[in-house]
């Protein structure tokens, strides 16, 4: 388990670490079936922000709706965001491009 006070004191090299202990099934589900493995082996963006498109005029995305592991989340003492359920989709997506090579 990394809390959030361990990834904070390192988080460029936690990054995927961190978030990707807090995907589950479900989100790699919703990374197969919502976004498209085609769509995340296609990108040029290290951050795969080319991936979907920004909807509501730029204010959220598809990534804002990936399924996270709340409760262990929290444990972790990360907040329930937008921007975690981002980070934890895009995590999934990686795994999955790992997995598929």
């Amino acid at each position: 388990m990394i809390k959030r006070s361990e990834y904070m004191e390192n988080s460029s090299e936690l990054h995927h670490v961190y978030y990707s202990q807090f995907v589950t099934p479900e989100t790699l589900n919703f990374v197969r079936n919502q976004i498209g493995m085609d769509k995340i082996k296609a990108s040029k963006d290290p951050h795969l922000n080319d991936v979907v498109k920004w909807e509501q005029g730029g204010q959220t995305w598809k990534w804002d709706r990936s399924p996270i592991n709340v409760p262990y989340a929290k444990e972790c003492g990360e907040g329930v965001s937008l921007s975690t359920r981002t980070c934890v989709g895009k995590a999934a997506a990686r795994m999955l491009l790992k997995q598929e090579s």
